[in-house]
C-alpha cells in the first residue's frame, strides 16, 4: 500500500467518513484540512511526512540566501521559500483554515507543513484559553516546509478605523522583534490582512514597508533579510512602487 492511500485511510477512519474517495494530493489535502488532531498516531506523522517530503522533492525550492541582506520583495509561493520563518496569516483560532483545499495562505502553509503545526497550536491555544488577539504572534516549527518555524499573526479585519492600522502594524513589529530575539537571519512576510480580511493592498503595504524599515533601522541586533512575499502582479508592483517610495 502506498504511504498516501495508508494515510487517506487512516485520516478517512478517523474523521468517520463512510462515503468513497479518490486516493489522489486534493484529496489527501482536503483530509488535512478537517482533521483535529488529538491523538494522531506517530505511525501516520512518520508516513505523511514521507508523502510531503515527497512532494517537496519535486518543487524548486527558493533559498533566501541568495537574497540581499536588507528589504527584498518576491513573487511566489511562500511554502517553497527555504527561510529562518515565514509569517503566517491566521484567524483568531490560530489553527490553520478547516475549509478542504481552500486557496488562501493559512490553509497552504498547513497543508504542506503537515498536520503537527495544528497539533502544535492547539495545544498553545488550549493553554492561553482564549482566542488570539490581533498583532501577536505565535511560533511553531516549519515541519515538512523548508523554512524552520513559522510566525502565526492574526491581523485586523479591515473595517476603516485606525485600529485596523496599528493593529497591523503590530503584526509587523511583533514578528521582527520575536525573530530578533531568536537571532534569526531572515523572515518572509506576506501581505497581512490583505486577503479575505480585506485591508486594502495600498495602505497595507505602507504600513508593512513603514514597519519593516523603522525597524531595521532603529532596533534590529539581528536580523539581515527581511523579503515581502505577494502572490499576484497587481500586489508585487503596488510594494514595489512604495518600496521604491521608501528608499528600499
Amino acid at each position: 500500500m502506498s504511504d498516501i492511500k495508508w494515510c487517506i485511510d487512516y485520516l478517512k477512519y478517523y474523521n468517520h467518513i463512510k462515503d468513497e474517495i479518490s486516493y489522489d494530493w486534493p484529496t489527501f489535502r482536503a483530509l488535512l484540512n478537517i482533521t483535529t488532531p488529538v491523538n494522531i498516531s506517530d505511525e501516520f506523522y512518520q508516513k505523511q511526512d514521507i508523502v510531503l517530503k515527497n512532494i517537496l522533492s519535486k518543487k524548486e525550492i527558493i533559498d533566501v540566501k541568495s537574497f540581499p541582506n536588507g528589504v527584498s520583495l518576491y513573487k511566489g509561493d511562500i511554502t517553497l521559500l527555504k527561510a529562518d520563518a515565514i509569517v503566517n496569516a491566521c484567524n483568531s483560532q490560530m489553527l490553520g483554515c478547516f475549509v478542504p483545499g481552500h486557496h488562501c495562505i493559512d490553509n497552504a502553509i498547513h497543508s504542506f507543513a503537515g498536520l503537527q503545526v495544528r497539533r502544535d497550536m492547539l495545544e498553545i491555544m488550549n493553554k492561553q484559553g482564549h482566542e488570539e488577539p490581533n498583532g501577536q504572534v505565535k511560533v511553531s516549527s516549519g515541519y515538512n516546509l523548508p523554512a524552520k518555524y513559522i510566525f502565526h499573526t492574526v491581523g485586523p479585519i479591515y473595517s476603516g478605523m485606525h485600529r485596523d492600522e496599528t493593529d497591523l502594524a503590530s503584526c509587523y513589529y511583533s514578528c521582527l522583534r520575536k525573530a530578533d530575539e531568536m537571532k534569526l537571519d531572515s523572515i518572509v512576510f506576506c501581505s497581512l490582512s490583505t486577503g479575505i480580511f480585506g485591508f486594502p493592498i495600498e495602505k497595507a503595504s505602507r504600513i508593512a514597508i513603514k514597519c519593516v524599515n523603522s525597524y531595521l533601522k532603529e532596533e534590529n541586533k539581528n536580523i539581515r533579510k527581511v523579503i515581502f512575499d505577494v502572490f499576484s502582479d497587481s500586489d508585487f508592483e503596488t510594494y514595489k512602487k512604495n518600496m521604491k517610495e521608501a528608499g528600499l
